[in-house]
């Protein structure tokens, strides 16, 4: 027994050794991408981060992307164990406010995690992304779990719970970047935000997802070709100089959506898009400097024609929340029937980088504008974070289902969104009443307009 002594403790000691690299090595993998963002973190940045050899990296790793992913994975199991700690501390209708609060702590005790978990995750590919809505589905079923057990009189929020989460991320997300640390007015205006759709337990109507009823075609639509021009004929051109630019920009942006859509902006490449286009990479060069400049080019069009719609919508109508049901039904409208719009603008922009997600933080804060009137129909008015809240879970809401790849659902979330606009300045009762009844109205006109039977 003594001679096998120095051979277990070595076994120890090597074991030991392993499991310190692996763990410094993720660390260092934390380190670069809060320093030096996804894209630009290189194993060089790791190895330099965790004081380890090239050689003992690809000793656990076959690549940065599967470093990367094993450090988020540690970081959301430590995450979850948080949550589900914080959750079985409370009553179970506090589910979602021990949560949240759990999630701001630990965003202010690590914010190196927690910028790696709400920021570079989102500019990490597809995979990255995947683990990400996990993240997002883990921390609420741990909730909802909880929520089960609230009793039917008892009120909690009436919303799905990935919504809470995802809003948080999004409303998180820029403050960690700009190297905030005191997270805790986040963090309390989250929690008001949330309690502002508390409705008893047994009343609740609005914790799925689930799509509602197709609405009839908005009146409101953009002024944006559902596809590119085509290709102009070879030889020679009537066209203009211009005309003939004019052609060559809107096929290739088109094709830098249509791109990004089925592939990720992280693979796309200039030949992928000058492929798809049609034109020549020379073309390509003559309107965009890189890929980047493209998708920039695309992904402020988006915008533009989105907020033009919503604007359009808004104002159409005299009074709020009248304004806030047309802006939200063209708005959806718009995206379903536009595909690209919330593929574009909410799930490739942190691939692009900072021009693309501090256009994003704007959109947010811009889109306000909406909500302020809301505050007339109140005597608690909503904060312009609070707002912002607002607009983050319709954001999410929109996310989701282009990540699902079932954009054109999006025009029948318009009721979803619409609860989520109105709820916090009219009440969650008195929004049911009024989308119930403009559902009702919809459906008296369509069948007034429906020709008779034969």
């Amino acid at each position: 027994m003594t001679e096998n002594m120095p051979t277990d403790v070595n076994i120890s000691s090597r074991t030991d050794r392993k499991k310190t690299q692996r763990e410094r090595l993720i660390a260092g993998m934390i380190a670069a991408g809060a320093r030096h963002g996804y894209a630009d973190a290189t194993v060089s940045h790791v190895i330099a981060h965790a004081g380890v050899s090239r050689p003992t990296f690809y000793e656990y790793f076959r690549d940065k992307d599967e470093c990367f992913l094993a450090a988020h994975r540690e970081l959301s199991g430590l995450l979850i164990e948080e949550v589900r700690r914080a959750v079985a501390q409370v009553a179970p209708e506090q589910a979602v406010y021990a949560a949240i609060r759990a999630f701001i702590r630990l965003s202010e005790e690590f914010p190196d995690r927690a910028c790696f978990l709400t920021n570079e995750t989102m500019a990490a590919g597809w995979r990255g992304l995947d683990r990400h809505d996990r993240l997002i589905e883990d921390m609420a079923q741990v909730v909802e779990q909880a929520a089960a057990r609230v009793p039917a009189q008892t009120p909690c929020p009436d919303l799905p719970i990935q919504l809470a989460f995802g809003a948080g991320r999004w409303l998180l997300a820029p403050p960690l970047r700009r190297g905030e640390r005191d997270l805790k007015n986040l963090g309390d205006e989250l929690i008001r935000w949330l309690e502002s759709y508390e409705t008893p337990q047994g009343e609740h109507r609005w914790s799925t997802l689930e799509p509602g009823p197709a609405l009839p075609p908005t009146r409101h639509v953009a002024q944006m070709p559902l596809s590119p021009p085509p290709p102009i004929p070879p030889g020679r051109s009537k066209l203009s100089n211009g005309e003939i630019a004019r052609n060559q920009r809107e096929r290739i942006m088109y094709a830098t959506a249509e791109v990004a859509v089925s592939k990720g902006y992280g693979v796309t490449t200039v030949a992928d898009i000058v492929a798809a286009a049609g034109v020549d990479r020379r073309v390509f060069y003559k309107h965009f400097q890189d890929k980047q400049q493209a998708f920039l080019a695309v992904h402020e069009f988006c915008v533009q024609q989105l907020m033009a719609v919503t604007a359009g919508a808004f104002f159409s109508v005299s009074d709020w929340p009248e304004r806030a049901w047309e802006a939200m039904q063209a708005a959806t409208q718009f995206q379903a029937t536009h595909s690209v719009i919330a593929h574009i603008a909410l799930v490739e922009s942190h691939a692009v980088g900072p021009s693309a997600i501090q256009r994003i933080d704007d959109i947010r804060t811009a889109f306000t504008i909406f909500f302020q009137e809301g505050n007339q129909h109140t005597d608690d008015p909503s904060s312009p974070m609070a707002m912002e809240a607002i607009l983050a879970a319709i954001f999410e809401i929109c996310y989701r289902r282009a990540r699902e790849g079932k954009s054109e659902l999006i025009s029948r979330m318009a009721c979803n969104g619409a609860y989520m606009m109105m709820a916090p300045f009219l009440g969650p009762a008195a929004t049911n009443d009024f989308i119930e009844a403009k559902l009702r109205s919809l459906a008296a006109g369509s069948r007034q307009t429906s020709p008779p039977p034969r």
